[in-house]
């Protein structure tokens, strides 16, 4: 008897393949730590021939996998979502943390099981169309907030790009028109910091009803609030307005009891004197009267040049001017005309050196 009916069937242990489509926020090809899982990508496994066998989506973490494969040679394809890039294909040197798939196509290259083989390296980065932020560091004259028509940009000021927890990661100036730009962003939140010049005060933030046109760093602080770019984003609304910092000048009108034109230890004010304050060609432009001390002050003044002049009380003489050494002591104003030489202020100078005895 011939019994030709004792068959054996045989198959390999079951294969298997997956592991992460993650956010590539540094756009290297390599998930590095602290770059999350995208959950809810469509993952398409293909055969040798590049057929559609499997489908399946990213978990709440990116991971997806593909079990109970004969063994056999396989690649993944990846749904990019709207609004992103796939990363550069096998960066760096650890396969089990770059991106796999070819960047034109979004697919892996082929990848053959043995059987009872788990092939957990093919990983997908993606990151966000690059985005954008910038505009204009300007010159605020009249310290309102807004760009006017006019107002132009200054330059070679200093802009840092930060990052959503405050973090430094980009530097640059400001070119001849007070324009600047940080490009090739990936998508999240930022902020900048102005170095602002010396001598220069911040505008107040958030003016009027047109953030174009507005400056939006916190005077406080030289920062402005966080922004969240999409995918492709181009935020170039993030101005910052400077001023020239407000100047000072003042001092004392003195009883000069020895009439030597210095305010010796023991000689006071004299309260309710007039005090005008002039311009540059000599016009009164403020005035003001000295309080019991004899103090005066002129303040919030725009950086340039003025002088003063007293209104000489009845039956009181000016005393000899600029004697000494001392100018916070000495009298400044001419004899004859009550009038002091003309002082130039810097941009937040305080000039407390204009004493009239």
């Amino acid at each position: 008897e011939n019994n030709p009916t004792l068959d054996a069937g045989i198959f390999g242990q079951p294969a298997s393949l997956g592991d992460t489509v993650f956010l590539d926020e540094d756009q290297d090809g390599i998930q590095d730590a602290g770059e999350a899982g995208v959950a809810g990508v469509g993952v398409w496994l293909l055969d040798a021939n590049g057929n559609i066998i499997g489908q399946t989506t990213t978990d709440a973490n990116g991971n997806y996998s593909f079990n109970n494969l004969v063994p056999g040679t396989y690649a993944i394809d990846i749904d990019t979502p709207d609004g992103f890039s796939n990363s550069p294909q096998d960066q760096g040197g650890d396969d089990t943390a770059d991106s796999d798939i070819d960047p034109a196509t979004g697919a892996s290259a082929p990848v053959t099981l043995a059987p009872g083989e788990n092939n957990s390296t093919l990983d997908a980065g993606i990151f966000g169309q690059p985005a954008s932020l910038g505009d204009t560091v300007f010159f605020d004259e009249d310290q309102d907030g807004i760009q006017d028509a006019g107002e132009a940009g200054v330059v070679g000021v200093g802009v840092w790009l930060l990052d959503a927890n405050g973090n430094i990661i980009d530097q640059t100036t400001t070119d001849a028109n007070g324009n600047y730009s940080f490009d090739n962003l990936a998508p999240g939140t930022y902020a900048i910091d102005i170095d602002t010049p010396e001598g220069f005060t911040n505008s107040p933030q958030d003016q009027g009803g047109n953030d174009n046109t507005d400056s939006d760093i916190d005077p406080a602080t030289g920062a402005s609030a966080p922004v969240t770019l999409a995918p492709g984003e181009n935020n170039d609304s993030l101005d910052a307005g400077i001023f020239e910092a407000p100047a000072s000048l003042g001092d004392t009108v003195f009883l000069d009891e020895d009439g030597d034109g210095i305010q010796d230890a023991d000689e006071p004010g004299v309260g309710g004197v007039m005090v005008s304050l002039l311009d540059e060609n000599g016009n009164v432009i403020d005035q003001t009267t000295t309080d019991t001390n004899g103090n005066y002050s002129f303040d919030n003044l725009e950086p340039g040049t003025y002088s003063i002049q007293i209104e000489t009380p009845d039956n009181f003489i000016n005393s000899p001017q600029n004697q000494g050494n001392d100018d916070s002591l000495d009298s400044d104003v001419n004899q004859s005309t009550g009038i002091s030489g003309p002082v130039t202020l810097g941009p937040g100078e305080n000039n407390d050196s204009l004493d009239a005895g």
